[in-house]
């Protein structure tokens, strides 16, 4: 049955309900932004190209960031992070309301966005060990998925309802709305304004050396490091794929409307939550590495038929599947890397697990983008998918250590 012993903490339940926002705004984000493009162009290139330039910053940023998260005020870099995306949907609502925004705009807002996440991701993670003792640290990073996953089940239906009835100025309207809500619930957040280390004030400490050090410490634990080169799979594979050909195949091969994009994203993130209540009172289960990359097995096969169903009906129960075994792989990869990483590098093991996960995202949109326009959308899917699959049926036949990870 769930469990929500972190709820326990009054500034955890501050934290959740401000990331509940956030997600929720990134989920509508999602469906806002890739439609926008989709009917000013008419093309699956531009709508790879838009989701590569939202997460390219991620690629480049995220190891930096996770040095701020160390160095700096964690509650203040959410702070400034949250109200700079606020700022910046607020002033593309208006261009789009005006009939002033083009591509190139578009592209901007969509790199606007991702910086804004790259610079706030490490930090919003290495928060949730601050705010609860480490004996509810997986019970608290599950929720925490939960919070993801429970706005990213609203916020694309809620986006496309938007969308279908008023048009997408109204729907990054009101995502700048909800960003301003989720930066007033930081403030009671005063746990996570303190430093871990004042590695700032040590001048013997240079950039570069802090850079070093988490890779240092993956090298040396072989289990972990494998959890990152999977991640890189998946952002490659299945997470790059899945943002670019999403939108291109519910329209044009399903031939469903805005809301019925909107639905699949939803029913998908049903799966994940329903997943991230079950692994709620999972703390003490065992083989979790082996559970992570056969979720991603899982995960590129239920793609990988997304893309050969024939109409949205018979989609969904892919749609589902595949928000199953999402859950999974980010519950198991956060818990795993953030329950054996020392306290002081925390930031900066999750700027590189960031790095992994979303900075190959946009890398594996352009990538399926060039396949889907060489064949076709479908195609570019199931080639996509099994890479991840080949590749992660690899590393769990090859690395035992990894696969007793627990």
């Amino acid at each position: 049955m769930p469990s929500f012993e972190s709820m326990r903490y009054r500034e955890f339940r501050f934290y959740w309900v401000s990331a509940v926002l956030v997600f929720f705004d990134h989920g509508m984000a999602n469906v806002a932004l890739g439609w926008f493009v989709l009917e000013l162009t008419d093309s699956a290139w531009w709508v790879s190209v838009a989701v590569a330039m939202r997460g390219l910053p991620m690629f480049f940023l995220t190891i930096p960031a996770g040095v701020i998260a160390d160095r700096w005020d964690r509650r203040k870099l959410l702070i400034l992070t949250q109200s700079t995306g606020a700022v910046s949907a607020l002033v593309f609502a208006t261009l789009v309301a005006t009939d002033v925004a083009t591509v190139a705009m578009a592209l901007v807002y969509a790199t606007v966005l991702g910086t804004t996440n790259a610079l706030s991701l490490p930090a919003r993670q290495a928060v949730i060990p601050m705010l609860v003792p480490h004996e509810h640290l997986h019970n608290a990073i599950v929720t925490g998925t939960m919070a993801r996953t429970s706005s990213l089940l609203i916020g694309p239906v809620f986006a496309g309802v938007l969308i279908g009835w008023w048009g997408t100025d109204v729907s990054f309207g009101a995502q700048a709305g909800f960003l301003v809500v989720s930066t007033l619930l930081l403030i009671p957040v005063r746990s996570a304004a303190r430093r871990v280390v004042d590695r700032a004030a040590d001048a013997k400490i240079s950039l570069f050396g802090e850079l070093a050090e988490p890779l240092q410490f993956l090298r040396a634990n072989r289990p972990l490091l494998v959890i990152v080169v999977l991640l890189v799979n998946m952002g490659l594979f299945m997470g790059g794929p899945v943002q670019a050909l999403m939108s291109v195949l519910v329209r044009d091969e399903m031939g469903a409307t805005a809301k019925g994009f909107g639905l699949a994203l939803g029913v998908m993130s049903l799966g994940t939550l329903i997943t991230s209540l079950f692994l709620t009172s999972t703390a003490q289960m065992r083989n979790k590495g082996g559970y992570f990359a056969m979720s991603l097995v899982g995960g590129a096969a239920s793609f990988a038929m997304i893309g050969q169903s024939p109409t949205l009906n018979t989609a969904l129960a892919f749609f589902f599947a595949l928000g199953v075994f999402s859950g999974f792989f980010q519950a198991m990869s956060q818990s795993l890397l953030q329950s054996h990483t020392p306290e002081a590098l925390m930031g900066r093991v999750i700027g590189v697990n960031m790095q992994a996960s979303l900075g190959t995202i946009p890398l594996g949109a352009l990538l399926v983008g060039v396949m889907a326009s060489l064949w076709d959308p479908s195609t570019a899917a199931a080639a996509a998918a099994g890479a991840c699959m080949t590749i992660s049926v690899v590393a769990l036949i090859a690395f035992p250590s990894f696969r007793r990870l627990s």
